[in-house]
């Protein structure tokens, strides 16, 4: 009876041995063993809660708190109202580029901190997004101790999901209904801008087709895209779009034959709220009051609004001109050019004979000239000739090279394969994480892995040239 009692006696301490490890590996960030060797070590862990003598310069921390911003909320106002004393911002904006998230806070976002009773922070986490949150802490055990900041980073997979439906309605809603996220539709009416208006041109009974990467945590999707390939099929034919890297690195969208579905010209050069007044041969002049050509498009947008080159080319005037006010004109290649007029100011240094790539800011919106208001007038020229630049027929973008064509039409047929099923349940495309007994409609890939498609470099890594391609049947298209 007495070794019973023992025994009984024994286990009884062991489970409550176990059950304070247990409690204090729940509360305390660091690993149970490490907290267990060097119990002193975290002011803020659970240790100094337990049993554990906390030493006698430790300081007095206050429970976690947690901070709403608000609108207008900066800062050193969240660190005032918690009871921060000032000098700890500037401690804290002496960690460098690690901190800059905290300079970007938006309502509603949250962040949580410890500090003691006089007001020394101790500890800050900040979630920046779904996968990473920012960790600030006091090093050692005393208030006066040197602050440190990290990124920590949720372990996450990648995976490919696919889906395939029919428009039946509005195309947001047919899009929702097949299981694809907001910011993925976004993107294929943005790699479709320049061969169709999805948003008119598409009816009921035709058919869309995406495959797109997402990122996860566990079970949870905490972030969609970029999209790989897409196909859509509206008036008896079918346009497929193929994300790859051009000979520079640079991901473009190409059809089944390499051609890029964006022209070398962009038709938006600057971000417009509106058109506020369109191309015109015969427009009523709105300062005038008389007949004159309006051979250009009015883009109308904040003061100050960056301004960037619709194509690549070599400047030929910057500087006033009566009418346009402050105008840059640029020279482009087989005949094209483009004008920019009623600038606030030019970017600076931009010079007659500069050459200028696609996309490079020349200058700021203004109303300078005959202007009613801010505006960008945009114009493009063929062989001397005005066009609209919203309507006209633009020269095709930069193909893909000989050299990358061949391995680009190979390793997009399984992606062709995907899009061309013909099945209406969402799946994840070539899964590496899926079990043997999940994997369905499995083909062997003769010849190169979709994932290929993407990324040469890192799919090549991540799965080896005999992954099966398949779809893994999911409950929804998660």
């Amino acid at each position: 009876m007495r070794c019973n009692s023992l025994m009984r006696a024994g286990a009884i301490g062991a489970m409550g041995m176990g059950l304070l490890i247990g409690a204090t590996g729940a509360v305390s960030a660091r690993p149970v063993a490490q907290a267990a060797q060097s119990p002193r070590a975290d002011p803020l862990g659970a240790a100094n809660q337990s049993s554990v003598t906390a030493p006698a310069d430790a300081p007095q921390i206050t429970p976690w708190q947690t901070i709403t911003v608000r609108p207008g909320d900066s800062l050193s106002q969240i660190f005032a109202q918690a009871g921060l004393v000032p000098r700890e911002l500037a401690t804290l904006l002496e960690l460098g580029d690690v901190v800059e998230p905290l300079d970007t806070l938006r309502a509603g976002e949250t962040l949580t901190l410890r500090k003691t009773p006089d007001g020394q922070l101790m500890a800050l986490r900040y979630p920046i997004d779904a996968l990473n949150t920012l960790t600030i802490s006091r090093r050692g055990t005393a208030a006066h101790g040197p602050l440190s900041a990290q990124v920590e980073r949720k372990e996450s997979q990648t995976r490919r999901l696919s889906a395939t439906g029919t428009v039946r309605g509005s195309l947001s809603g047919s899009l929702a209904r097949a299981g694809i996220p907001a910011n993925i539709a976004t993107q294929l009416s943005h790699i479709y801008r320049y061969r169709a208006d999805l948003s008119r041109s598409l009816q009921a009974g035709d058919r869309f087709s995406v495959i797109y990467e997402a990122e996860f945590v566990g079970d949870a999707r905490v972030r969609s895209g970029p999209v790989l390939a897409a196909a859509i099929s509206t008036d008896g034919s079918t346009r497929e779009a193929f994300r790859a890297l051009d000979d520079d690195g640079h991901p473009h969208y190409y059809d089944a034959r390499g051609r890029s579905y964006e022209p070398s010209f962009s038709r938006k050069p600057v971000t417009y709220t509106r058109i506020s007044s369109p191309f015109d041969p015969d427009r009523r002049h709105p300062i005038l009051h008389n007949r004159r050509p309006h051979l250009g498009v009015d883009m109308a947008a904040a003061r100050g609004t960056p301004i960037h080159a619709a194509a690549d080319g070599t400047v030929e005037f910057v500087g006033s001109k009566h009418g346009y006010g402050r105008v840059v004109e640029l020279d482009h290649a087989d005949g094209y050019e483009t004008r920019y007029g009623h600038m606030h100011q030019f970017v600076r240094g931009l010079r007659d004979g500069d050459h200028v790539a696609k996309g490079q800011i020349i200058g700021y919106v203004g109303a300078t000239g005959e202007a009613t208001g801010p505006h960008l007038h945009f114009e493009i020229r063929r062989d001397g000739i005005a066009h609209d630049p919203m309507t006209m027929s633009l020269p095709e973008g930069q193909p893909l090279s000989e050299t990358r064509l061949a391995l680009f039409i190979n390793r997009i047929q399984p992606l062709i394969a995907r899009l061309d099923a013909r099945d209406d349940i969402g799946g994840t495309l070539i899964a590496s994480t899926a079990s043997q007994l999940q994997r369905t409609n499995c083909h062997q890939a003769t010849a190169i892995n979709a994932a290929l498609a993407l990324a040469p470099a890192r799919a090549s890594q991540q799965h080896p040239l005999s992954e099966l391609f398949c779809v893994v049947r999911t409950a929804g298209n998660a």
